[in-house]
C-alpha cells in the first residue's frame, strides 16, 4: 500500500452516532494516533455517545454554512456516514468542505456502486447516493477531491436478529429467499469497512475521483442459509419472494408515498439479485481497491460463528 504524500491526516467524521459505519471509522482512525487526528462533527441535538478522548465539534441542526465551515477548517478530509432518509444534508456539507479547503469527501457510500446505472433505476437510494457523486464531480475543480467506498453488505450487522436485512432470522430461525438464494454478493464487516477507509485516506492519489470498491469476500444467501444450520443445528422455515410483483409494488408506493418501507425493500432487491453489481468482483466495471489496499483476510464461517455466539449470550 503505497502512503504517497503521507496521506489525509486530519480527518472529520459527520454521521459517527450509533453503532454503524461512522461509529467504526472514529474508532479505526482514533486507534492509530500516530498517523490519524479525528474529529467528530455532530448536531447540537445528539443523544449519541462517542468515543472517549475523540474531540466533537456541535452545530446547529440545520448546519448553518459558517458553522461547519469553522468545524471543518484544518481538516484534511471529511468522512460523512449519514443515514439514507438525510442524503441531501451532504450538499451543505460539500460547500462547506470547499469553503474550509477540505481536500477529500467521502460520500455516505458503503453498499453498491452507486453510479451503476441499472442499480440506479432499480431503487430510488442507490438513485440519491449516485446523484450526490455526480455533484462531486462538478466541484472537482474547486479543489476537493472524492472517493466514494462500496463495501457490500457488513455480515456482522446483518446477522443481527433485530436487523436480519438478509431476511435471514437467526432467533426464529426463518428465512426469505431472493431468486432462490443462489445470487453471490460481496460482503465485509463494519470493522474491516472502516480500516478500508484509514487505508484510503493514507492512499489520497491512487483513491482520488474514483469509486473504490472493497471486497471482504462474495457469499450467497444459501450460503449464509447452510453455515446457520450447521451451527445452530436446526432447520430453517424457507419462504420466498415474488420478485417482479414486488419490485412494481414497492415502486409504485414510492413513487406515491415516498415510503423508507419501500425504498429498504428496493436496497435489499439490489443487493440479493443479479445484475445490480452487488458483486463487485464478478459484476464489478471498477477496480477493486484490494488490489491496491492491504486489508487482512475476512473468514466466512469465522464471521457467521461470531455472529451466532454473540446472539445466543444474549438471551
Amino acid at each position: 500500500m503505497s502512503t504517497t504524500g503521507g496521506g489525509y491526516r486530519r480527518v472529520a467524521v459527520f454521521g459517527a452516532g450509533g453503532t454503524n459505519i461512522g461509529h467504526h471509522v472514529v474508532k479505526a482512525l482514533a486507534s492509530k494516533p500516530d498517523l490519524f487526528t479525528v474529529e467528530i462533527i455532530a448536531r447540537k441535538s445528539s443523544k449519541s455517545t462517542f468515543p472517549t478522548g475523540v474531540t466533537v465539534r456541535y452545530v446547529d441542526d440545520d448546519l448553518p454554512h459558517q458553522q461547519l465551515v469553522e468545524a471543518l477548517t484544518g481538516q484534511d478530509a471529511l468522512v460523512s456516514a449519514i443515514g439514507y432518509g438525510a442524503i441531501e444534508l451532504e450538499k451543505p456539507l460539500i460547500e462547506a468542505a470547499i469553503e474550509a479547503k477540505v481536500k477529500r469527501f467521502l460520500p455516505s457510500e458503503y453498499g453498491l456502486n452507486n453510479t451503476n446505472p441499472i442499480a440506479r433505476k432499480l431503487c430510488p437510494v442507490f438513485n440519491a447516493k449516485g446523484e450526490i457523486i455526480e455533484y462531486l464531480k462538478t466541484k472537482e475543480s474547486t479543489g476537493l477531491s472524492w472517493t466514494a467506498v462500496p463495501n457490500g453488505m457488513w455480515l456482522d450487522w446483518t446477522l443481527d436478529p433485530a436487523i436480519a436485512f438478509a431476511d435471514i432470522n437467526v432467533q426464529t430461525h426463518t428465512a426469505k429467499l431472493w431468486e432462490n438464494g443462489n445470487h453471490k454478493l460481496s460482503f465485509s464487516t463494519l470493522p474491516w469497512a472502516a480500516e478500508g477507509i484509514a487505508q484510503i485516506l493514507l492512499t489520497p492519489e491512487e483513491t482520488a475521483n474514483k469509486v473504490v470498491p472493497i471486497h471482504g469476500f462474495e457469499a450467497s444467501q444459501n450460503d449464509l442459509l447452510s453455515a446457520l444450520q450447521r451451527l445452530q443445528n436446526v432447520t430453517y422455515q424457507i419462504s420466498h419472494f415474488d420478485l417482479k410483483t414486488g419490485v412494481e409494488q414497492a415502486q409504485t408506493s414510492w413513487v406515491q408515498n415516498k415510503d423508507i418501507q419501500s425504498a429498504l425493500w428496493l436496497v435489499k432487491a439490489g443487493f440479493f439479485t443479479a445484475g445490480n453489481g452487488s458483486n463487485f468482483v464478478r459484476e464489478g466495471t471498477v477496480q477493486v481497491g484490494n488490489e491496491f489496499l492491504n486489508l487482512p483476510p475476512l473468514d466466512f464461517n469465522e464471521i457467521v460463528e461470531k455472529a451466532v455466539k454473540q446472539w445466543a449470550e444474549r438471551l
